[in-house]
């Protein structure tokens, strides 16, 4: 790699984290963090192969929602894509479906690992979708879909509620679903529905990954005294907002309860880690912000 700028993004450890690679048992390190100027390079560890992050991946400015910089857009995919390899086990064979693909964050860092498998992204926003259609046209096993969902900030022109729908995909298809920041958005109905789909569509065995928010006694406690350094209130059953104007900005649940839905959709949990959102404003950039629910199908 002589001869390339190397960059740090704030708040990233090189390397982090660092797990068992499923393929060809060797152990791999992927720096979540690096970002190397110019063509597309290639890193071979073993029998795995994975690229550098291809540059015509990252969305112009009209399509980033967040303004991320060149450098978190790269860093944030690569976390994630870090974290469902070494930790999770998602193999380059593997279906993978995000509901929420959004500008193609997180897809653009599994472009090049994905190679006998292949990734779906669904996304309520078709701008994007056509974008990510046109830009990944180069990786003929990566799609997009378009999902005409009822959004009240995202889409909401569709006839057509989360809690009704039905994703256009056959039962048992994927070995991988994930969703970030999306249940964080959505009303408890339509998150037992997306569950239930999920179940559909997963393979037996398959994983299942989702970022929330979370409500324990804990963490209760935590926003009563101010420490939290957001102020979810209660504004349904078993359901939490700290924007009572526009409660879909940011939507928690009680911890039970999502448990209780997971048990009902047959998803088996096998993993909650608690983000940093709860933490006082000096530590919010310590670790990962929401919180995580692993789960499997059986």
């Amino acid at each position: 790699m002589q001869g390339h700028m190397v960059y740090r993004a704030p708040g990233f450890e090189a390397g982090q984290p660092t797990g068992r690679a499923p393929c060809a048992g060797h152990r791999i390190r992927w720096e979540a963090n690096r970002i190397v100027s110019g063509q597309i390079d290639t890193i071979k560890q073993g029998a795995c192969e994975m690229r550098e992050f291809d540059r015509d991946l990252l969305p112009p400015e009209q399509f980033q929602i967040m303004r991320y910089s060149e450098r978190a857009f790269q860093a944030v995919g690569r976390n994630h894509a870090n974290y469902f390899i070494n930790e999770l086990g998602l193999k380059p064979t593997d279906h993978v479906l995000e509901i929420g693909s959004g500008n193609g964050r997180i897809a653009s860092a599994l472009a090049g690992y994905l190679e006998g498998g292949s990734y779906t992204g669904a996304e309520i926003m078709e701008p994007f979708v056509e974008w990510c259609q046109t830009t990944y046209r180069h990786y003929p096993n990566f799609t997009f879909q378009h999902i005409d969902v009822y959004n009240k900030h995202y889409n909401p022109s569709s006839s057509t509620h989360a809690c009704d729908f039905r994703f256009p995909f056959d039962d048992n298809t994927f070995d991988f679903i994930y969703l970030t920041s999306v249940f964080t958005h959505m009303h408890a109905k339509d998150v037992d529905n997306y569950l239930s789909e999920i179940h559909r569509m997963l393979k037996p065995g398959g994983t299942v990954f989702i970022t929330y928010f979370l409500i324990d006694e804990a963490t209760k406690a935590q926003i009563e005294s101010g420490e939290s350094r957001r102020k979810f209130r209660l504004f349904e059953e078993h359901s939490y907002t700290d924007n009572p104007r526009k409660p879909e900005a940011a939507i928690a649940f009680d911890i039970q309860f999502i448990r209780s839905l997971y048990e009902r959709n047959k998803l088996k949990i096998v993993d909650v880690s608690l983000g940093k959102w709860r933490s006082p404003e000096k530590e919010k950039h310590i670790g990962h912000n929401q919180d995580r629910v692993v789960a499997r199908k059986g």
